[in-house]
């Protein structure tokens, strides 16, 4: 998996045992490593740039190439029954969506079937492509109680897991997150990002900039997926002048996005929220999430799944699904049309 946020690529190793919904997964083995030589281009993509056809070709290679070789470290001499790739979100305005990835390089290397271009068949039946994660949410972290989900990635996520029965399980797009908060760092502290809050933490949240962000959170889009054009830049570029002290921004941008998800997780009858995603290292955003919510807050990693493995964990679990013929989104959750499921696209050696 390589999210909107452009910081680097997760790989995770399951073992899966059971058919369909009422499969379990186990985590075996997990890494990361850097987009490489395609983070530039891919960066520009991302923020509507223009490349050519052999930038866009060199990129795309550069990233499926460094992808499968994260994926043969993680695996090791295994052989996989099956591998997922989700490739990089380039653009995502539904129905429009491209992720950009060639999967024949990693069936090439991993020497086993292959499945990516996940969302395709969500938008070919009509819906919005995202959130895809909710099942698989429900393979990972379903419990006796209710539970909320939040994966503080580029954006935000959140699946709301019911205690008694997979049909309740919905979940949406919140609102924009790492995004946001690393385009922050990169303007006023030349860094690509605030390592684990630290900035955000020296700060005190200015009121007028929470509550003008504020304001922007609340108008986010709820009935449908976020994408392309929802980062807030906007906002940012307006409110960030040469006089605005770095972390005084983070601290606002922190408390803003922290209350805004604490309230959404808290809004569905959660009992606790277990927290997930690269953003889940800012501690004054996890922070800020649970205050807002009053509810427990733990992190994925107390549930034996990383912070940083959560999200390719699912991506190989819906692949799973997928192979099982069970319809990897939800209807109630993407819009999609439910008379006309479309799995996603398989590569597979030939024998």
């Amino acid at each position: 998996m390589s999210g909107t946020s452009l910081d680097g690529i997760d790989a995770a190793v399951v073992e899966i045992d059971g058919h369909g919904l009422t499969m379990r997964a186990r985590l075996r083995g997990h890494a990361s490593t850097e987009l490489g030589t395609a983070r530039t281009t891919l960066r520009s993509l991302a923020r509507g740039g223009q490349a050519t056809a052999h930038e866009v070709a060199t990129a795309c290679d550069a990233l499926s190439r460094q992808t499968a070789s994260i994926m043969q470290t993680v695996i090791g001499d295994a052989v996989p029954d099956l591998a997922a790739v989700h490739g990089q979100t380039i653009v995502h305005v539904a129905p429009l969506s491209w992720q950009l990835i060639n999967a024949s390089v990693i069936a090439a290397t991993l020497r086993c079937p292959v499945a990516s271009d996940m969302r395709a068949g969500d938008l070919a039946s009509g819906g919005h492509g995202a959130p895809i994660t909710p099942l698989a949410d429900w393979i990972l972290f379903r419990s006796s109680a209710n539970r909320a989900i939040v994966n503080l990635g580029g954006f935000c996520n959140i699946t709301w897991l019911p205690s008694d029965t997979v049909e309740g399980v919905t979940g949406r797009d919140v609102c924009v997150c790492n995004q946001l908060l690393d385009a922050a760092a990169r303007m006023t502290l030349g860094t690509p990002f605030d390592l684990d809050g630290q900035h955000a933490a020296q700060g005190t949240p200015d009121p007028t900039l929470v509550a003008s962000l504020g304001s922007a959170l609340k108008h986010s889009p709820t009935e449908r997926s976020l994408g392309s054009g929802d980062e807030s830049f906007t906002w940012l570029e307006q409110t960030c002048t040469k006089d605005t002290e770095p972390h005084v921004l983070l601290a606002s941008i922190t408390a803003a996005i922290g209350e805004h998800i604490g309230e959404a997780a808290a809004a569905a009858g959660a009992a606790d929220i277990v927290v997930a995603g690269g953003g889940a290292h800012h501690a004054p955003l996890v922070a800020a999430i649970e205050a807002a919510s009053e509810l427990p807050l733990m992190l994925s990693s107390d549930l034996g799944i990383p912070i940083e493995a959560r999200e390719a964990a699912c991506i190989a679990i819906l692949a799973a699904l997928d192979q099982d013929d069970v319809p990897i989104t939800i209807p109630g959750v993407t819009g999609r049309n439910p008379d006309h499921p479309i799995g996603m696209q398989w590569c597979r050696p030939l024998s």
